[in-house]
């Protein structure tokens, strides 16, 4: 028998699950992503909340395994408006990527930062922000990109721009939608300059480009809820 206590984990989807349960899909740093019963949950005092850093216990035999104990290891957050969406997002992508029982504690930490801070950051930091963490989910799954190189093996010029290859790379091109000044804050995963509005979009493009090749014909409920920006 299984027996897990108080590993931190963050809760990234939840559905009702026969008659006063619910089916819980948590990120955890030691075990990945799991799935859990939580026998009462929809009828407890106090509900278990997405977004809050948890220390859960859970045991059991079989593949699916009961939730015993939570808590919370955490400030206060409560996460509206845009960011949500843009949390949302993140949590099913985790959710779509990741298989179970396989333990990602960077992309663990890089949720915990991302969540933690959405709520202070403006819009445009907090669409650079995603931006940044997509790159790194990718790259963590195994499917990074050199950003600092060509595909002739040149380095990356900030006054160049240039076009994006699958699986080969980027290419010099005149007309290029993706500037060598946005591979160089992607590559450095800075937070603090954000690219301009254009770039933000040629990121988003990117980006996309890369997780439609995995994630497949099934589309991202959370992506009818995106602005325009999005």
């Amino acid at each position: 028998m299984t027996k897990i206590e108080l590993t931190p984990a963050f809760l990234i989807h939840r559905r009702a699950y026969r008659d006063n349960s619910l089916l819980l899909d948590f990120l955890t740093l030691e075990h990945g992503k799991i799935r859990l019963i939580g026998r009462g949950v929809r009828q407890a005092k106090a509900n278990i909340q997405m977004f809050q850093h948890l220390r859960i216990s859970y045991a059991g035999k079989g593949e699916l395994k009961t939730l015993t104990h939570w808590e919370v290891d955490d400030a206060p957050r409560q996460i509206k408006g845009e960011a949500l969406i843009l949390c949302l997002y993140v949590n099913e992508l985790i959710t779509r990527l990741i298989h179970e029982h396989d333990p990602h504690p960077q992309i663990f930490d890089l949720y915990q930062q991302l969540i933690t801070q959405m709520n202070n950051l403006d819009q445009q930091h907090q669409y650079w922000s995603l931006r940044v963490f997509e790159n790194s989910l990718l790259s963590e799954l195994g499917y990074g990109l050199d950003c600092s190189v060509d595909v002739s093996g040149d380095l990356i010029q900030t006054d160049k721009n240039y076009s994006y290859q699958p699986q080969l790379g980027f290419s010099q091109q005149g007309d290029g939608k993706i500037s060598g000044k946005l591979l160089n804050l992607l590559s450095s995963e800075c937070l603090d300059n954000t690219p301009d509005e254009q770039q933000l979009k040629a990121c988003r493009n990117l980006n996309r480009q890369r997780l439609n090749a995995l994630l497949g014909d099934k589309p991202l409920k959370s992506r009818e809820l995106f602005f325009t920006k999005n």
